[in-house]
């Protein structure tokens, strides 16, 4: 049931035969007036009709059920909906999924997101791309698409053969039972790293001109002061991977070995160690995302597409399509797209794309080669119809690039069909830096000091702690996905957890608000008792707000816009508080006005329950 779509219909159906314009033009062209006084549904005439002579058309003669007046305001045709109808249309039909309109076409949809290097534990760089990826799996599955998550593991390459040096040069110690796995995993990469980085520099130093020395120097005074914050933390880590290294000729050449070794498949020793390091990396992923209710459904691996040839079939197939050149003194292809193909793939006409590097003068390939095996995998493993991936936007040209080559290279579909769903940065505001895995926080120290500062606020208002990771969870995912994705998030831990106005919680604590009214109640709901002339002022604005969800959430689903979901549940709110603190329900002593505002506090209550599930966030029944 859609109840508003049942309004624009009938509307849709009056100017019909009044300016003589199908009802289907005129549905796509129905507005909601800026203020409340104009009406309830609008028509911009200019938008429909070119005879401006029709534009002076005042009087409609009309018999409608859900429309009882029609007013027109200068250049617009507002329609005024007939309360008591829709009251009538909405309470007579209200189901447990009231909104969630299943799509006529379901399609097969893969979504990639999070897929954090598995070096150190996931930190607020990744938190946004995290949410927003579940997120978009769930309203997808809601809407009837058959949804499938992934998580590409970064295992190949120089920083996770850096971290597995260092293990090797620790003696391939057990993890310790005190501290988080993939903590323990950052601190081995981050002295290892730093260590690496002091002795290159203090190499280059002799060979340096003034200036450059300048600089290096500089960069030198900062690693070695964050190295002695490290040393602090952990000495018997730092001190023994500080004696190794500095045994080690040639650390480059060690590195570059580990790479070779591994991505070959040539060296089972090493394939073992990083494999397990990986492995571990990943479960104090899969701990930390549990508490924000984030699973995946398959973890796909770079180093397989190495090891089953799919990277050098991409190559092969590259080469033999005549596409590729030197460039520079590797190999690469020159993306020369014309505009109308470049609308289809979303790529900006005035932007000219470099040249997509297949193969190193080594002849090693580069991430970007890899992409295109794992876009075609990807598309492959699940038969997807669409793939879309979750990166950041500083991903942005690679993602144009792939996108292109794709299509060049014969996969039109494909490259048609991978979205890059692009996110801005997250800003944490009155949070100071952590030292102890680096210049990064991580996201068990955002969780950590969000459920202190939670578990602070409930106490205050002698609430229930049992559900403090729902609330903690409803927190960090409100914060985020009320922003706009390609809009930086900037938030402030103490902010974010408010149970009095816009935050996660405030839209739980006004679940169990609503839920708590009906479960007091003592009444069977019945329709023919409601007075419908109770429906004016909060209530009316409620009854049209329970309308338009279903709506809303389709728009939110297929436009991939989780923002506008939650601010339409954070309007709908606002407004049933606003009403609640001045009106009474259950106390309410008129049995006809009682019968009223239950069915719209039911209507609320189904709005945020399944509004609030759309986006992860968990209804309360207590707070």
């Amino acid at each position: 049931m859609n109840p508003i779509k049942e309004v624009k219909l009938e509307f849709a159906k009056i100017l019909s035969d009044a300016l003589g314009v199908s009802q289907d033009k005129l549905y796509e062209n129905f507005e909601y007036p800026p203020k409340e006084q104009m009406g309830d549904i609008s028509l911009p005439l200019p938008t429909v009709i070119k005879d401006k002579s029709l534009l002076n058309v005042s009087n409609f003669s009309f018999s409608g059920k859900l429309i009882k007046e029609i007013r027109k305001v200068g250049i617009y045709i507002n329609g005024i909906i007939n309360e008591g109808e829709l009251f009538k249309l909405i309470f007579s039909n209200l189901s447990e999924d009231y909104g969630i309109e299943k799509i006529d076409k379901p399609q097969r949809i893969v979504v990639e997101h999070t897929s954090a290097n598995p070096i150190h534990p996931l930190h607020v760089g990744h938190l946004r791309n995290a949410i927003l990826g579940d997120t978009i799996a769930r309203m997808l599955k809601a809407r009837g698409h058959q949804v499938n998550t992934r998580f590409y593991v970064n295992d190949a390459g120089r920083q996770v053969a850096i971290l597995a040096l260092g293990y090797l040069l620790l003696g391939e110690p057990s993890p310790p039972k005190d501290e988080k796995i993939d903590q323990w995993i950052g601190v081995i990469y981050a002295i290892t790293n730093i260590l690496i980085e002091i002795n290159q520099l203090k190499k280059e130093l002799s060979n340096s001109k003034e200036e450059e020395y300048r600089e290096k120097i500089s960069k030198l005074d900062e690693l070695v002061s964050l190295a002695g914050k490290h040393r602090e933390r952990y000495p018997e880590i730092f001190d023994k991977l500080a004696d190794e290294i500095s045994k080690i000729e040639d650390i480059e050449m060690k590195i570059q070995e580990i790479i070779r070794k591994y991505e070959s498949h040539s060296d089972e020793k090493i394939v073992n160690t990083i494999r397990k390091l990986v492995s571990w990396t990943l479960e104090g992923f899969k701990e930390s995302l549990e508490v924000l209710g984030i699973t995946f459904d398959n973890f796909d691996y770079e180093s397989e597409l190495l090891w089953n040839k799919k990277v050098d079939e991409v190559v092969k197939l590259a080469i033999s399509s005549g596409l590729t050149k030197e460039y520079k003194g590797t190999t690469a292809i020159f993306l020369e797209i014309d505009p109308e193909i470049r609308k289809r793939l979303n790529i900006p006409l005035g932007l000219e794309l470099p040249p997509l590097v297949l193969v190193r003068s080594d002849g090693t390939t580069l991430y970007t080669t890899r992409d295109i095996a794992y876009s075609l995998f990807k598309f492959e493993v699940f038969s997807a119809d669409k793939v879309i991936n979750v990166i950041a936007e500083q991903q942005a040209v690679p993602q144009m690039q792939l996108r292109a080559t794709l299509y060049l290279l014969g996969f039109k579909d494909i490259a048609e069909n991978l979205i890059h769903y692009s996110y801005g940065m997250v800003n944490l505001q009155g949070m100071r830096m952590s030292g102890r895995l680096g210049r990064f926080i991580s996201l068990d120290e955002i969780i950590n000091e969000l459920k202190e500062v939670a578990e602070s606020k409930i106490k205050e208002k002698g609430g229930d702690v049992t559900n403090l990771f729902d609330i903690v969870n409803s927190a960090i995912r409100y914060a985020i996905l009320l922003v706009s994705a390609n809009k930086p998030v900037s938030f402030n831990i103490k902010n974010i957890v408010d149970f009095d106005q816009n935050s996660g919680p405030y839209l739980q604590y006004t679940y169990a608000r609503a839920y708590n009214i009906l479960n007091k109640n003592t009444e069977n709901l019945q329709l023919n008792k409601a007075n419908l002339n109770d429906l004016v002022d909060d209530k009316r604005k409620l009854l049209l707000l329970i309308a338009k969800f279903p709506e809303i959430a389709t728009k939110a689903i297929d436009e991939l816009r989780p923002e506008d979901l939650l601010g339409f549940l954070r309007n709908v709110a606002d407004v049933f508080n606003r009403w609640y603190n001045f009106e009474r329900v259950l106390q309410e002593p008129d049995e006809g006005k009682r019968m009223t505002r239950l069915f719209i506090v039911k209507g609320v209550e189904r709005v945020l329950y399944n509004g609030l599930n759309l986006v992860g966030i968990k209804p309360l029944k207590r707070m």
